[in-house]
């Protein structure tokens, strides 16, 4: 995968040179910035001495054809180099980003130099906002694709990763969410919250001083230029009333002579500076009775025809709320006046005389908005530029913070839903349950509150996976409902005893007699559980397991045979190790009980009662009174003849019930039994058939001869019975029923 990438990151690379050899600007200054040379830097300086940053700036672009010469390169450097070969690895991108950065700082020189008003902007080339635009892309893929390089790097984060395909970490399979819906969700994501935020108050702040500081910009520049106006035309009003009635056209000339050369190399040169007259014209400015006259331009800085002011452009230049000067949105200039006045005498009826400033003309100088804000323009694209940066490296920032917080808080959750997936599985009976597989893998390597976190969950989760070897997985699923309901089932249960346990533990200290009883009641429960039964509660040492399903009888006997050969390997190893032994009693039944949680308010127990129930305990007990190991009802025996070599004991009333069941005795599973099991089991038959039919001359012999030949314990009882009869016979309605007077 890697060596395509390498091949298509270097083509994509030589992409960068292009922007060498295309114009960027169509200002003369500017034309040696594609590609930098010489003559491109002479004349920067040329243009601005105080731009050497931005020349220092120009000249380490030179950098990008360094790096697509390193990505050529890498396509030769063997793979065992690591991150200098690797177009995925941090190195790349941090280049990339530097190198598409330092393309659109290049880009953007020029429009801080000389963008100093809206044609210049008009006049660019189509490749300069090309370029700006594919920079940029360039850079946000180059700051995406470290990012993306240092989640990789992390071993945690591709498990996420891989926790996130599986569909684990996604919204339930079959839920349909809308376009909406889904922005609204990103959008309340820790790292999207923390973009808008930060982001907002940095734009908001930075728009805010930012315009009030260019407004107070443009306002100074605007007063400046006023002031500077309203000054020559005063000293240019005083020039021109100096002339008249003398060499007027002389003077006026003389003055625009020295008003052009200053006009030459000021900051803000004016477009005119026309002086309007109307000598003959009576029009008092103390009196202002009615309009002024119209104006004719007289005089004016350079040649060219001029229109006349009408009385309402003349009235609007005297009047003192236009002393600032006055725009002209048709033309985009503003133009500041001055009043040429004279003193008249006006002779009252008393004799006195009073004086009147009479109105000869004005002297109008012109400036065009472009010369004038020039700076402000200026100082606005640079304004702008370094915010859309500041803006940019803050979101950068933002972002890649944002992902070393976001990042453990992912963590976190990927591991809190293995963890609640395993408890799930345990649950609804999809998973074992066992403690064991219970993990809470702590992965986040912060030292902040989300570590702490962290690891409180781990010690919550410590907790539960001690509480889980002493909760069936029954009480797990009625604890997922909620609810303290029972109901009626169909189980098979199996209730297992351990003989001679009472006797073994009296030369041995309770910590002993603990460690022994767990390893009996652990091999027992190992085996329960691999067949697909539940331990339901262990009293001493005896336990009670349940099966659910299709084949729960089966499952039960497949897990009685089991374990009796794991208590027979037991016996063996402590035999040969000098240790005292125990035997194992099994009894089966399978029916309807009342399945359910039981108990008080404050503490319930999730069991079954029943018949049922009853009777699978006291088929344990019984193989006492015949010594045997494992006791199935004919209701288990039905359900596994096919399966299983068993046969049948008795027919018996056990403690506690009058009505009698035949029991039976499962021996081995057919596949692995050998012949030997199934003649015990057909001659048994035939010598229990001929002790109910009070035969005891047939079925004496034959028990004996199990007995001699097998060491039968069963059949042993039944001899040890055909003897009682025979001296004591039964009554002559005797049923061949047993009656139990123990459990």
């Amino acid at each position: 995968m890697k060596k395509p990438l390498k091949w298509i990151d270097a083509l994509s690379s030589l992409l960068l040179v292009g922007w060498y050899f295309l114009p960027l600007t169509a200002s003369p200054a500017a034309n040696g910035l594609a590609p930098l040379t010489g003559p491109a830097l002479q004349a920067l300086f040329a243009a601005n001495p105080a731009t050497t940053g931005f020349a220092t700036i120009l000249l380490a672009s030179w950098l990008i054809p360094l790096f697509v010469a390193f990505r050529v390169a890498a396509l030769f450097v063997p793979e065992s180099l690591g991150f200098v070969a690797n177009p995925l690895g941090w190195a790349a991108s941090v280049l990339r980003f530097v190198t598409s950065g330092l393309l659109v700082v290049a880009v953007l020189v020029p429009f801080s130099l000389w963008g100093d008003n809206p044609q210049w902007y008009l006049a660019l080339p189509v490749t300069t906002w090309v370029l700006l635009g594919v920079g940029m892309v360039l850079n946000v893929f180059a700051l995406a694709g470290f990012v993306d390089s240092l989640n990789h790097g992390n071993k945690v984060y591709s498990e996420y990763q891989q926790f996130m395909r599986t569909g684990r970490g996604k919204v339930a399979s079959g839920a349909k969410v809308s376009p909406v819906q889904a922005v609204l969700d990103g959008a309340l994501k820790i790292r999207a919250k923390l973009l808008l935020a930060f982001i907002a108050i940095i734009a908001v702040i930075l728009l805010i001083l930012s315009s009030n500081l260019l407004s107070n910009y443009q306002k100074t520049i605007l007063k400046a230029v006023g002031d500077g106006a309203q000054s020559g035309v005063e000293q240019a009003t005083s020039a021109f009333k100096s002339a008249v009635g003398g060499e007027t056209a002389i003077v006026i000339d003389e003055f625009f002579i020295g008003l052009n050369k200053v006009n030459a190399k000021a900051a803000f040169p004016f477009r005119s500076f026309v002086f309007y007259t109307d000598l003959q014209s009576q029009y008092l400015l103390d009196k202002k009775e009615g309009l002024p006259p119209a104006l004719n331009a007289a005089y004016a800085n350079s040649k060219g025809s001029f229109a006349a002011l009408t009385p309402t452009q003349v009235a609007a230049y005297l009047d003192p709320v236009n002393a600032a000067g006055l725009y002209d949105a048709a033309t985009n200039t503003y133009s500041y006046a001055g009043a040429i006045t004279i003193n008249q005498s006006e002779k009252l009826a008393d004799g006195s005389k009073v004086k009147h400033e009479r109105l000869l003309g004005l002297a109008v100088v012109t400036f065009d908005e472009d010369v004038i804000l020039a700076p402000y323009v200026q100082t606005r694209t640079i304004v702008f530029i370094l915010t859309f940066l500041f803006l940019y490296f803050a979101i950068a920032l933002v972002f890649i913070v944002g992902n070393f917080i976001v990042n453990p808080l992912l963590f976190l959750r990927m591991n809190v839903r293995n963890a609640s997936e395993t408890l799930e599985s345990m649950i609804r009976g999809q998973a074992r349950v066992a403690a064991s597989s219970l993990q809470f893998a702590d992965t986040v390597n912060t030292r902040d509150e989300i570590k702490t976190l962290s690891g409180e969950i781990g010690n919550m989760v410590t907790i539960i996976r001690g509480i889980i070897p002493y909760i069936s997985a029954s009480t797990l699923k009625q604890a997922e409902k909620g609810t303290t309901i029972s109901e009626r089932r169909n189980l098979t249960f199996l209730f297992t005893d351990i003989r001679g346990f009472t006797t073994m533990s009296e030369g041995m200290t309770p910590e002993e007699v603990v460690q022994v009883l767990n390893r009996y009641l652990d091999l027992e429960t190992e085996i329960i559980l691999q067949n697909h039964g539940d331990v339901d509660k262990f009293v001493g040492d005896e336990m009670m397991a349940f099966f659910d399903g299709p084949e729960k009888e089966l499952n039960a006997c497949r897990a009685a045979m089991q374990i009796r050969k794991a208590m027979f390997d037991e016996k063996v190893l402590r035999e040969k190790q000098g240790l005292p032994s125990v035997e194992i009693g099994i009894g089966i039944n399978t029916g309807d009980v009342v399945f359910g949680s039981m108990g008080a308010r404050e503490r319930m127990d999730f069991t079954s009662i029943g018949d049922t129930v009853n009777l699978a305990a006291r088929l344990e007990g019984a193989n006492k009174a015949y010594s045997s190991k494992s006791m199935i009802a004919e209701s288990v025996y039905l359900q596994v003849q096919d399966k299983f070599v068993c046969r049948e004991l008795d027919f018996i009333a056990v403690k506690g019930k009058t009505e009698p069941v035949r029991i039976y005795e499962i021996l081995q599973e057919k596949e692995t039994a050998n012949a030997k099991l199934a003649l015990i089991a057909k001659t048994f038959g035939e010598a229990l058939t001929a002790y109910r039919a009070q035969d005891w001359k047939t079925a004496g012999p034959i028990f004996q001869k199990l007995v001699d030949e097998y060491r039968d314990e069963p059949a042993k009882v039944f001899v040890g019975r055909i003897r009682h009869f025979e001296k004591n016979p039964p009554a002559h309605d005797w049923d061949g029923v047993f009656r139990m007077d123990v459990k």
